[in-house]
């Protein structure tokens, strides 16, 4: 591409920033076609662009999922979008965005990442046909197209011009936009508004309602405006056409970047609207004498700048209190007073701070002034660790180049933070007695991964994993309204994006040892975590049990990936393995011949099959005696399910475990061979060996280790390095 194919590329597209219209045509072309997307106030447009992008099976909003290259997804946090939504709701109800949302929440719980999103998406969505904003400005034409100064009180050259909205920049003389954005609609008289909405929406009663509430109906241009279209319309002699020719209509696109209707106020102090006044200015001389006689004032601050969109306040309470307190007010009535001039807002307010910081202003004596008119959502951390997972998963796929993060280790990381952040179960919390005792004793693993829906605990019945199942949602809102909530303490995101950074620099493969080996050191630095001085419950705030918990349940895992990559095959099926050998002990004890599946003959028992099986099950009680208990075991499952087909492997579950664990210790013969010579293959492996002498290690060994490692690599993405490295840390733990 050459330097001038952008510019004509560029050109080609259509600009929305460049749709112009005239009073009428936005009315025809615009309104008259769509007054339902025309007629929505702020809160309607963010409900809508929710529902735009759509819902997720678990009811959170998919818009918060998407990955922008300036805005990464917010994971989890379902309840807090629908709290928004919620809220949303509410403002329909009541006409005007009546309540300040703050999102309360430890440091790094995604409050500002929830806020970025939401304005990205309402970015996105204004550039859309139906995310079209519409706003206008002020023409004044130069002296070619009327007469006189202005030609205010002379006819127009051109009759058949019904609008100065087209005019080319060389033909104006002034233009004044509208600073608070205000609505097109505003410039119809309120009485003749109010009709035109009800005839355009009477098909949908509930939105009408809810437009009847809000200020395109019942509100009125800002003052400016206001003065601007009364001093034209004297002039004009009431001629309400003649005041129109003026107005150029102008679509708009939500910019934070540019400050256009979505705007966030950091915490330093400052007046978030003021108002100057521009009579003055030079470049008002221009105007038509009508207008130069008025006592004309610019609208300034981030609130003006937010109007029709959304205004973000960051750290809201670590601001003085004095530089909010106009929000009193504005939530109250939906207006804000500046130097005694009442402007009316449409603006979603949300704003974010932390604990702390909300603790304290809880003790200031006005803030039951302020609990009327905020909305407090508690924004936690994390308590699924699959969600937590995701947080990193991309920071993790960028350092992939120096380093390398095994399978399980990143879960490893994840698994402490979760665990840091849960509190132990209570009975006084559960009216169903039985979960109450199952939930109480849970420790802080088997709740972690309970709650993520990953697995349940190994050592309940049947009976009691599903009372677990159904009690999910009651475990999981336990402390929700509890002031020492889950979520509130423990590690945070930004410190293990912290931990990840400094393993990364440390080492070339990161497996679940190196996570827990600087997991180990971190809790030591008590004066650093406040979790750390919690004081342990049970297993609960332990930080060096969790280190133990999680040390066994990765083990245990790496165990089963190893004996899934030594080349051994159980290709017993169980169940006709099992049934074979019943059948047969059947007819053994009661003296009778057994049916040949392949010739269809009745033939004697198997007598050496039915060795075989007993010793694969290492069986030492007396033979004929077990054979009787399992042929009585038989016929009392019989009895008891009359007509029930018989599948062996329920009848018999003991039997399953015991064949399985025969393929276990045949696995761990193999193991402890690899490890006796996992010494001398290292040696070879790192060239610490003189290879004229080399190692007493044989060729078959050598291949059978290889062959592991090549499988550990293929079916689970270990490097070589990281497993070998865990296949020692396993042998030295388990075997």
């Amino acid at each position: 591409m050459n330097h001038l194919d952008w510019i004509h590329k560029a050109t080609e597209q259509t600009d929305t920033q460049a749709e112009i219209l005239s009073f009428s045509d936005y009315m025809e072309k615009v309104f008259e076609k769509n007054p339902k997307l025309e007629c929505r106030p702020t809160y309607e447009f963010i409900r809508d662009m929710l529902l735009q992008y759509g819902t997720n099976k678990d009811g959170s909003y998919k818009l918060f999922g998407l990955s922008h290259p300036d805005c990464p997804p917010v994971y989890g946090q379902t309840k807090v979008q629908q709290a928004l939504m919620q809220n949303l709701v509410n403002f329909s109800e009541e006409g005007f965005n009546n309540k300040f949302i703050l999102l309360i929440g430890p440091n790094g719980s995604s409050k500002s990442s929830l806020v970025k999103k939401l304005i990205k998406g309402l970015e996105d969505y204004s550039e859309t046909e139906n995310g079209k904003l519409y706003s206008f400005s002020w023409i004044f034409p130069i002296e070619t197209y009327v007469k006189g100064t202005l030609g205010l009180n002379s006819t127009i050259r051109d009759q058949n011009l019904v609008s100065y909205a087209y005019l080319e920049d060389k033909d104006i003389s002034a233009i004044m936009p509208s600073e608070l954005k205000d609505h097109p609609l505003l410039l119809i008289p309120r009485e003749y508004r109010q009709e035109l909405i009800d005839q355009a929406l009477a098909g949908d009663e509930h939105l009408l309602e809810s437009v009847r509430k809000s200020y395109l109906y019942r509100g009125d241009l800002c003052k400016r405006n206001r003065m601007i279209y009364d001093a034209l319309l004297k002039s004009y002699k009431g001629k309400h056409q003649e005041v129109l020719k003026h107005i150029r209509i102008e679509r708009f696109t939500i910019s934070k970047r540019y400050s256009t209707a979505a705007v966030t106020i950091e915490p330093q102090i400052h007046v978030d609207a003021r108002m100057q006044q521009i009579t003055m200015d030079k470049r008002l001389a221009s105007l038509p004498p009508s207008l130069q006689s008025l006592n004309l004032f610019s609208l300034q601050g981030e609130a003006v700048l937010a109007n029709r969109g959304v205004l973000e306040y960051s750290d809201l309470l670590k601001r003085p209190l004095d530089a909010y307190k106009y929000l009193l007010m504005t939530m109250e009535t939906g207006s804000i007073n500046l130097q005694g001039i009442l402007t009316e807002l449409d603006i979603f307010f949300i704003g974010t701070s932390n604990e702390i910081h909300l603790a304290a202003f809880k003790q200031h004596p006005d803030f039951n002034s302020f609990k009327g008119r905020f909305n407090f959502v508690t924004v936690p951390y994390l308590l699924d660790v699959r969600d937590e997972e995701r947080i990193y998963e991309e920071q993790v796929h960028g350092l992939k180049d120096r380093s390398h993060f095994a399978p399980h280790s990143l879960n490893a990381l994840c698994l402490f933070a979760v665990m840091s952040r849960l509190r132990v179960c209570q009975t006084k919390n559960y009216n169903d007695k039985k979960l109450a005792n199952i939930a109480t004793n849970l420790n802080p693993l088997e709740k972690a991964l309970y709650l993520a829906s990953i697995e349940l605990p190994d050592k309940l019945d049947i009976e009691s994993k599903q009372i677990l199942k159904q009690g999910q949602e009651e475990i999981l809102n336990e402390y929700v309204n509890d002031s020492l909530y889950e979520g509130k303490f423990g590690l945070s995101p930004r410190d293990l994006k912290h931990i990840i950074y400094k393993l990364s620099s440390q080492f070339d493969n990161v497996t679940f040892v190196e996570v827990l080996d600087h997991l180990q050191q971190l809790i030591l630095k008590k004066s650093e975590y406040d979790f750390l001085n919690m004081a342990p419950q049970a297993d609960y705030h332990n930080p060096a049990r969790f280190l133990e918990l999680i040390k066994e349940y990765n083990l245990n895992i790496f165990d089963r990936e190893l004996r899934n990559s030594l080349g051994l095959i159980d290709d017993r099926s169980y169940e006709d393995y099992i049934k074979r050998y019943i059948e047969n002990v059947n007819a053994l004890i009661k003296g009778e011949k057994v049916k040949n599946t392949t010739t269809g003959k009745f033939i004697e028992p198997d007598d050496y099959f039915i060795k075989e099986f007993e010793s694969s099950i290492s069986l030492k009680e007396d033979a004929k005696t077990y054979r009787s208990l399992l042929i009585s075991k038989l016929g009392a499952y019989s009895l008891d399910n009359p007509g029930k087909p018989i599948v062996y492997t329920e009848v018999f579950p003991d039997l399953v475990d015991r064949l399985q664990e025969s393929f276990r210790i045949e696995q761990k013969k193999v193991i402890v061979n690899i490890s006796r010579n996992m010494m001398f293959f290292e040696a070879e492996y790192s060239k610490n060996v003189d290879a004229n002498i080399g190692t007493p290690l044989s060729d078959e060994n050598r291949k059978q280790i290889r062959s592991v490692l090549k499988n550990l690599e293929t079916r689970y993405g270990y490097t070589e390095g990281a497993a070998m490295s865990l296949l020692k840390f396993l042998i030295k733990e388990k075997y």
